[in-house]
């Protein structure tokens, strides 16, 4: 269980993901769609967006003033953010490990019903699904970047967030225990 999300995070680190140097949510514009306290399991979804068969992971989400602190799998990695929504049951999620001052990555998080479903922003996925309809990270007003693909403005991100969901399936599904 530790191997698998050591590979993924690894696998993130090294392929790059959606991110932006400042904080483009800033909590008086955030969302709270997550009761405090909240524990859900964790299941990755492949490419399809069907369950991949793994055991599910346990994620505690709690809230620390304005951010919210989720906690995952066995070692307890905490991830500090912020959530706002950009559709029906759509949210923009802004994290960042929690021992670090700046720097986001971005997820689409979409409630349906007791369940959330997780699209993670992969840069060269992404590059390679905006290039396969037709589009250019320009578009988006994002940028390559060490790696990263790096939104300037939330506005960006919210054209990035839902073009993947448009055109892509989830890769991880929370279901509140």
């Amino acid at each position: 269980m530790i191997r698998r999300l050591a590979a993924f995070a690894a696998l993130l680190l090294l392929a790059g993901c959606l991110v932006s140097d400042g904080d483009l949510i800033a909590p008086a514009d955030a969302d709270y769609p997550i009761a405090d306290g909240t524990r859900f399991a964790e299941y990755p979804l492949d490419e399809t967006g069907a369950r991949a068969g793994d055991d599910p992971e346990s994620v505690i989400v709690t809230r620390d003033g304005a951010r919210y602190l989720m906690q995952t799998g066995e070692d307890g990695k905490l991830f500090s953010g912020l959530m706002k929504e950009i559709g029906p049951e759509l949210y923009a999620v802004m994290m960042r490990e929690d021992d670090v001052a700046e720097g986001n990555l971005y997820a689409l998080m979409k409630r349906e019903g007791a369940s959330w479903k997780r699209w993670g922003m992969v840069c060269p996925d992404f590059v390679s699904l905006t290039e396969a309809n037709g589009r250019t990270l320009a578009d988006f007003g994002i940028e390559v970047r060490n790696s990263d693909c790096v939104a300037k403005d939330f506005s960006s991100i919210t054209k990035a967030l839902l073009f993947a969901h448009e055109h892509q399936a989830p890769d991880a599904e929370y279901v509140a225990e």
